[in-house]
């Protein structure tokens, strides 16, 4: 799903540094590491990391020092670590805008796993998501240690009818009824406010967990377990998502559901 900034500079740049286009190398493990090379799409972040990029990976590189400083915490002083991110970054299209990729494939499902594309790798589908007045959602990337996330945009004040109907993404499962399974899932929320709101889980459409963006801090990607067991074998696992802040980033990833036994 592509995002456009206007960049008429850095496509010169990039023209300049890369001959007209920025190509993906065959290894690219889109992680934290690419996460801190390239944070965002600004005019400043995206030049120096291309600057950087165009000079490493010229040859087969094997330099331990003389990495960007913000992004050594993620990345360490592996020189395959900034391979992988160089080959992972953001393309500049002809038309000056900066854009990321699209998935392209068909959702699977791992053995024992009962969630179809749990890590959004194929777009949305067999997901359906619910928006509701001032909200939309889309599929970004990156992801959790991974190309592709479910991300929740709040675009102005909640709307009246959202603490009944909330903005959700959904799924039909077919699992074997009275096993306990343990559902594990990734939420990431841009920010911890008192208004940033939370996640919540239901089953069959009752609560069965939440969280918020405070309860295990904003900014990166969290682990949470719910443990269950379903009562049918056709069961519906849903996400709603509830925030009083007008531009709140919330995101889900890797989502899976296993039995116990």
């Amino acid at each position: 799903m592509g995002k456009s900034v206007t960049l008429t500079y850095i496509a010169i740049l990039a023209s300049y540094l890369f001959g007209g286009n920025v190509a993906n190398a065959a290894r690219c493990n889109a992680d934290n590491c690419l996460r801190a090379l390239f944070p965002t799409p600004s005019p400043a972040a995206y030049s120096s990391a291309a600057a950087f990029c165009a000079t490493f990976t010229t040859t087969v590189n094997t330099q331990t020092t003389g990495f960007p400083t913000r992004a050594t915490s993620a990345c360490g002083t592996a020189p395959a670590r900034y391979s992988s991110a160089c080959s992972c970054r953001p393309t500049v299209s002809s038309t000056l805008t900066l854009v990321t990729p699209t998935p392209t494939c068909l959702p699977t499902r791992p053995v024992n796993h009962a969630v179809s594309n749990g890590g959004f790798e194929c777009g949305l589908a067999p997901w359906v998501a619910v928006d509701i007045v001032n909200t939309k959602h889309s599929i970004t990337s990156p992801g959790d240690a991974s190309n592709f996330a479910y991300q929740f945009n709040q675009l102005g004040p909640k709307d009246p009818s959202a603490d009944m109907n909330p903005a959700a993404v959904y799924q039909d499962l077919n699992l074997v009824t009275n096993v306990p399974y343990n559902l594990r899932f990734r939420t990431f929320f841009d920010k911890c406010t008192q208004g940033e709101g939370f996640v919540g889980v239901m089953i069959n459409r009752s609560p069965v967990y939440t969280i918020d963006a405070c309860d295990k801090g904003a900014g990166a990607f969290k682990d949470n377990l719910v443990q269950f067991t379903p009562t049918s074998d056709q069961t519906n696992l849903r996400f709603e998502f509830l925030t009083n802040e007008p531009d709140a980033v919330i995101k889900i990833d890797n989502v899976s559901v296993v039995p116990l036994h």
